[in-house]
């Protein structure tokens, strides 16, 4: 049965304190609307407003991400046998670096935004915070680390706090990469992505591997079910890579910020008769992962081999706690 708009959730659109800064905040209110809001997290020099904005909107695939990286990271690594160059397909602020890296997660890292979260403390202030803050904690993973975004102060903000070992910021959809931004792509081995794969096209893709200038990277990406794949899937298999989805689940990536984007979901899943119920009839954008890479290397390493949804079974959305996938 499709849903109506009066069937959902009440908790299930737009921000919510997340009990951040009231703890009797009350579950059952409908939160606001933040559409705008939103869309201009990425235009600021740093990340307080993105995590307030996210975590309000119980932001967590790059935290469920985390995890299956590593894994890919540990197989890349190998079968290549040697130090991994991972490109962060739309880093933004450096979030997927700050979880894979550090012994970090999605709560803590909105806590510690809240805490300076006020005008009083300048965006020099809070980058120079964070530089030290992240500096204090041993990495967990031993990778050359690569940030990209077509927005440019997250990508400022990573690499001046040291999240990512550097980074650019450029329109790859129309644009070639200047010299040290192909040296900077030169030699990567694994690109990952938790959001971007519905607003690039193939022709970011040829961008990169044509600077990558040795063999082709993995792929190691998570896209929404609303968001077409089949275009970029027929590129991929076209340039000798198999395509591999995670079958049988779903990673929670936020709730909705609007009732017209939930809305849209709904319609866009249900003409391709693709079932939202549990899913995004419940208020949950889902994404599915996929993992590409040369056919040689994939027979080397099964994908059953590689990922595993084991860890992370429990996740906090919104005051009540549930399973941060769905079968």
């Amino acid at each position: 049965m499709k849903a109506g708009l009066s069937e959902l959730p009440l908790w299930a659109v737009g921000l919510r304190d997340n009990g951040m800064n009231d703890p009797s905040f009350d579950l059952e209110e409908r939160p606001h609307d933040v559409r705008d809001e939103y869309d201009q997290v990425y235009e600021q020099p740093d990340p307080r407003a993105y995590y307030r904005i996210l975590h309000g909107l119980d932001y967590r695939i790059p935290e469920l991400a985390a995890p299956v990286f590593r894994n890919v990271i540990n197989a890349i690594t190998e079968y290549r046998a040697r130090r991994v160059k991972v490109l962060d397909l739309g880093c933004g602020f450096g979030i997927n670096a700050a979880l894979l890296r550090y012994s970090q997660d999605m709560d803590r890292l909105a806590h510690r935004c809240r805490d300076l979260d006020t005008g009083e403390i300048s965006s020099a202030s809070v980058i120079e915070f964070d530089r030290n803050y992240f500096a204090s904690w041993p990495p967990q993973v031993d990778v050359d680390y690569i940030g990209f975004d077509i927005a440019e102060y997250p990508v400022t903000y990573a690499k001046t706090v040291r999240l990512v070992d550097d980074g650019f910021s450029r329109d790859l959809e129309f644009e070639d990469p200047e010299p040290e931004e192909i040296e900077m792509l030169s030699g990567t081995d694994l690109i990952i992505s938790t959001g971007c794969a519905g607003y690039v096209t193939e022709a970011t893709f040829e961008r990169i591997f044509k600077a990558v200038d040795g063999p082709i990277p993995w792929l190691a990406i998570f896209v929404l079910r609303t968001e077409p794949f089949d275009t970029l899937s027929s590129y991929f298999e076209g340039r000798g890579l198999k395509v591999e989805k995670l079958e049988g689940v779903t990673f929670i990536q936020r709730r909705f910020h609007s009732s017209a984007e939930w809305t849209q979901a709904l319609m866009t899943l249900e003409g391709q008769e693709i079932q939202t119920e549990g899913k995004e009839a419940d208020g949950l954008l889902h994404a599915e992962f996929y993992l590409i890479r040369p056919e040689a290397e994939s027979k080397a390493h099964p994908l059953e081999t590689i990922v595993s949804v084991s860890s992370g079974t429990e996740g906090t959305f919104g005051g009540w706690r549930g399973r941060p996938w769905g079968a």
